[in-house]
Parts: C-alpha cells; structure tokens; sequence
C-alpha cells in the first residue's frame, strides 16, 4: 500500500502538471483545486498498471529532483498540446486585421487576457468540437500512454525535443493560414476592387468606405466557412494526442 501511495504520488506530479495548462481544463473559470484534483484522479486510474515504486532507499535530494522531472514532463506535455490552440491565434489575428476589427477585444474565457473576436470565436468552436467528438477522452489516453512511451524518471531532455518543438512551432502559421484562407482572399479581392474604384472615381474617399464592406463580406464568409475552419480544427484536436506521444518519445533520447 505504501509502495502504491508513493507510486501515485510521483504520476499525479506529471498528471497535475499537464492538466494544469491543458486547453479546456486551464480557463481562467475551471479553479486551480479543480485540475488538481482531476489531475491527483487521473494519476489514481493510471497508477493501477504501472509498476509500484519502492522510494524508501531513496534520498530526498534523489526524490525531489524525481518529482521535478516528472513536474517538468507534466508542463512539457501540456503546452505541446496547447500549442495545437495557438494556430487558432494565428488565424484569429490574420482574420481580424484582414476585415479591419483588430482593435475591438473582448475578454477570451480561455486565456489570460483579451484576444481579438474571431480568435474567440475560434476558441469556442475548437472547445465545443473537443467535447461533442469525445477527443478529451483520447487526451486521456494519451496521457496514460505516455507512461508507457516514457516511464517514471526516464526523461532525457538532451533528446531529439528542441527539433520536435520547432517543428510544431512551425507547423502553426501554415495551418493558421489555411483557416484564415477565404476570408484573406475576400479580403484581398475587396481591396484590389475598391483601389480600382478609387482610381476610376478619385472624389470618394475609397479608404472609409471600404471598411464597413470588408467587415460585412468577412463576417458573412466566417459563418459560411465555419464547416471548412472546424475540418481543420478537428484535425488539429486529433493530432493532439499523437504529438503528445511524440514528444515524450522525444525525451528519451
């Protein structure tokens, strides 16, 4: 039993860790006792199939770096899984300055802060899509996976995970483009028709008027693409847990 308690004990350092930064579960609304406690649960059901560990030969310099370890792959885990969520800020921003509403902001109930209103509004598709296709159920899985990709003190961080990271990082802005794509080209043919107007008609003041057109034909092409964003945004929640497993693969060595 002792042998048990230790062993959960040293799981829910990198279950904590990941839950407290995973997207949906770190909202500014979800309370930090709440993560604790589902991260402390899911260390409990993931405790039951590893082997038990026996930490009393073990020093507390030896223990504590453990934990730090294990802390670090929890936190390390989670942004790679957050990072999926940062494309959506990338195409967010590409929309917003694209139709002209860049400086409106509204307080964005999933980060720190206030974030442009497609960026929100993307937010909210990419957290109902998580929930209604079940995937947080496939994050779970992968979180137990990873125990068996990258046993208990077995990190590495002289690996190949710097490469890892920079390709994701990379693999943001195509994906953000992608999202943003429609209405960047409205956006585009917008301005290129109305610099020919202003060329034809140089009395109006082509400037001014052409922000409530771009904001009109960009909201109208963001609720007749929404199907084609949440493909991309679905795709991007089901790589989710296959790039977390990559990247504690990456840890190794």
């Amino acid at each position: 039993m002792e042998a048990f308690f230790s062993t959960w004990l040293i799981t829910m350092m990198r279950t904590s860790a990941l839950m407290a930064v995973m997207p949906a579960f770190s909202m500014a609304g979800v309370p930090a006792k709440l993560r604790v406690a589902l991260g402390a649960l899911c260390a409990l059901f993931i405790t039951s199939g590893l082997p038990a560990m026996d930490l009393k030969s073990w020093s507390l310099v030896h223990l504590i770096m453990l934990m730090g370890s294990e802390f670090m792959v929890g936190l390390l885990l989670g942004f790679v899984s957050k990072m999926f969520f940062y494309t959506l800020d990338v195409a967010g921003s590409l929309i917003a300055m694209s139709i002209g509403i860049m400086m409106p902001s509204d307080i964005n109930p999933y980060q720190m802060g206030q974030s442009s209103i497609p960026t929100a509004i993307l937010y909210q598709l990419a957290i109902m899509i998580l929930f209604t296709t079940d995937m947080h159920h496939w994050l779970f899985v992968g979180i137990a996976k990873s125990y068996e990709v990258l046993p208990v003190g077995q990190a590495n961080y002289g690996g190949h995970i710097v490469e890892d990271m920079i390709r994701m990082t990379a693999d943001i802005f195509p994906v953000g483009i992608m999202i943003a794509g429609p209405i960047l080209t409205v956006s585009f043919v917008l301005l290129l028709l109305f610099s020919i107007l202003g060329r034809a008609v140089p009395q109006m003041n082509v400037f001014s008027e052409s922000f409530s057109v771009r904001i009109l034909a960009g909201m109208m092409v963001l609720g007749l693409t929404c199907k084609l964003m949440a493909e991309h945004i679905a795709q991007l929640v089901r790589e989710m847990p296959y790039e977390m497993l990559e990247t504690a693969k990456g840890l190794i060595g």
